[in-house]
């Protein structure tokens, strides 16, 4: 067919075409957005409606330890339209506590495979279900392998505090120990032309040692050895006494191992070879119970407790992951957490106005971070004590170092799991000089500075010597005022406290021992003390509320949409076969006082 059509005229019609088709194309994606959010909607009020929970006479209650447990409390969205919400730490211990007592329920059924949990968790964990086991009650747990050839020896120690442990065939038990990993980067930014200035107070103070060295200094792996020592020494000795196995057997079966179900069984790390079908048919035969969820039971707790009289009010909040300015977070998709020291101090004011308020559980689970927040959040608690006359005692998790050991200092009382990582009383600070950088890809700046020092945090030159020495005061009165509120919260001499800080890190067993934390205990240990400090004659009078409240179906709608771009990253970074937790470790970075970026591979 012949094309009379001009050159100008056919080009036009071809990008009309194109226009048309992205208009079409955008209003399908926003028509199916709409439909989305509609059925999301619908799904939220239907089943607010519809679902219900039927508790049977006799319970044997199922936990799945593999699901995420934050200390935080996750509201996303979808956890709406499921009607099983998604249990925080501190709902897991108080639903283990209430099954205790509840005569329905017979016994726990949990499984096990690959958890998030940290050991100072675990310990926790398994306080409870050994308080369980002592009412009479059993306790029994399911793994279709420990870890993923190695790496499950946390999972394995969780699983010794249970009565029995059952093993799926052709699995493992891969308790191959603790190791630690930090990643250096000095090398490859020198091949780039970036070089790190950072200064630290003191010697062990190793946050930014990933950026300015090769590789590990001798007091940053003395350290890191320290810890690594203690979590292996915990896990030894509290799994051949569970277990009943002899010490030196299972350490020598550590260094063989990842175990295969096989010798595991005969060895006596497990009891049972079965499948989970067959293992939760067995105990509904023995136990003689029917199966309801953690997160059922825990919707039923909660409607109970709506309904009960409240005599006084004992307040529960979480500090956890890394200490911002400005507004906490936390990302539905990639589990990445922060508080912010704006929302706390908003939760906060909301918990003054309890009337009934009768005293403060602090929980932290933080490596530190901003210093002028973790100073925001201390004070703000210290004048929160001082005007209602209110006890705080704070329950350290996994992490309750550098910031997050600066908060807790405005404790009453403080609590420690033996693994906890805490101390790293310290300041590191500085920049990453882009100045070679910029003379590879042929980069000229200009600069105009207005003022002796208005260009000290420029990323394109060093610190000039006054610069230098004006940024070292600024780290100098940062450690001088932390060590001496240290020092004055835990009735130590400047001196002495000196000695403890200069960024050395400590298990929560050090830490109690140097007198930087008062005793080894969780959740339960911290309400125990309130109650006994409150002069409770009936423990459990008061009743323990989470802060912040509950929040909206408004609000979830908001944090999904204000989260949007994160998902695209967080999606990309996997696409290109990153570990995120490892790139989301790197951003401790850019924080004045936060441990030092690393993983423990348990």
């Amino acid at each position: 067919m012949e094309n009379n059509a001009l050159p100008g005229e056919e080009r036009k019609g071809y990008w009309g075409d194109v226009l048309k088709k992205a208009v079409m194309y955008t209003l399908a994606v926003i028509g199916l957005l709409a439909v989305w959010l509609g059925w999301l909607i619908y799904s939220y009020f239907s089943s607010e409606r519809d679902y219900f929970v039927e508790v049977p006479d006799k319970i044997l209650l199922t936990i799945n330890f593999d699901a995420p447990i934050n200390e935080i409390r996750s509201e996303d969205l979808f956890g709406e339209f499921s009607g099983r919400p998604q249990l925080s730490f501190y709902d897991l211990i108080s639903l283990i506590r209430q099954a205790k007592s509840d005569p329905k329920v017979k016994a726990i059924a949990a499984n096990v495979s690959v958890s998030g949990l940290g050991m100072a968790q675990i310990q926790e964990l398994k306080n409870e279900i050994h308080s369980f086991k002592l009412s009479g009650k059993k306790a029994y747990i399911y793994s279709d392998g420990f870890g993923a050839m190695g790496g499950g020896t946390n999972e394995y120690y969780l699983a010794t505090g249970f009565n029995e442990i059952s093993l799926m065939p052709n699995s493992e038990v891969g308790i191959t120990g603790v190791a630690m990993e930090v990643p250096f980067f000095r090398d490859v930014l020198d091949k780039v032309g970036i070089e790190p200035e950072f200064y630290a107070r003191y010697e062990y103070k190793s946050g930014a040692a990933p950026l300015t060295d090769s590789k590990m200094s001798k007091e940053f792996r003395s350290e890191m050895t320290k810890l690594a020592e203690v979590m292996h020494m915990v896990f030894t000795m509290d799994a051949s006494d569970m277990r009943h196995i002899p010490e030196e057997k299972l350490i020598e079966m550590v260094n063989r191992a990842p175990i295969f179900s096989e010798e595991a069984f005969k060895q006596r790390l497990v009891d049972h070879l079965e499948f989970k079908t067959d293992y939760i048919r067995r105990l509904e035969r023995d136990v003689d119970a029917k199966v309801l969820s953690a997160s059922d039971y825990y919707r039923v707790m909660s409607d109970k407790k709506k309904t009960s009289s409240q005599p006084g009010k004992i307040a529960y909040m979480v500090i956890e992951g890394t200490i911002t300015g400005g507004e906490s977070n936390l990302d539905p998709w990639s589990g990445e957490l922060t508080t912010g020291s704006d929302t706390f101090l908003r939760d906060l004011y909301e918990v003054e106005k309890e009337p009934l308020l009768k005293g403060l559980i602090l929980r932290i689970n933080s490596p530190g971070g901003s210093y002028a927040a973790s100073n925001e959040i201390r004070n703000a608690i210290v004048k929160f004590k001082e005007k209602h006359n209110i006890p705080v005692v704070v329950t350290m998790g996994n992490y309750a170092a550098s910031g997050g050991y600066f908060v807790a200092l405005a404790g009453d009382k403080s609590f420690a799991g033996m693994t906890t990582i805490t101390g790293s009383i310290g300041v590191f600070g500085g920049k990453m000089v882009l100045a070679g950088l910029w003379e590879k890809l042929g980069v000229n700046w200009g600069n105009i500075y207005i003022g002796d020092n208005a260009g000290i945090m420029s990323a394109n030159h060093k610190f000039t010597p006054r610069e230098a020495e004006i940024f070292n005061a600024s780290l100098d009165n940062v450690y001088k005022d932390f060590t001496a509120k240290a020092a004055q919260a835990r009735n130590m001499s400047l001196e002495e406290m000196d000695k403890l800080a200069r960024g050395r890190v400590f298990s929560g067993a050090d830490a109690v021992r140097l007198g930087l934390v008062d005793e080894i205990g969780g959740i339960d240990a911290a309400a125990d003390w309130l109650y006994k400090e409150l002069k409770d004659e009936k423990r459990y009078a008061n009743v323990i509320v989470y802060y912040p409240g509950e929040k909206n179906f408004q609000q979830k709608l908001s944090e999904l949409i204000g989260g949007s771009q994160k998902i695209s990253v967080n999606k990309a970074v996997k696409e290109m076969g990153f570990d995120v937790n490892d790139i989301r470790m790197l951003n401790r970075l850019q924080y004045e006082t936060v441990l030092p970026p690393f993983k423990i591979n348990y």
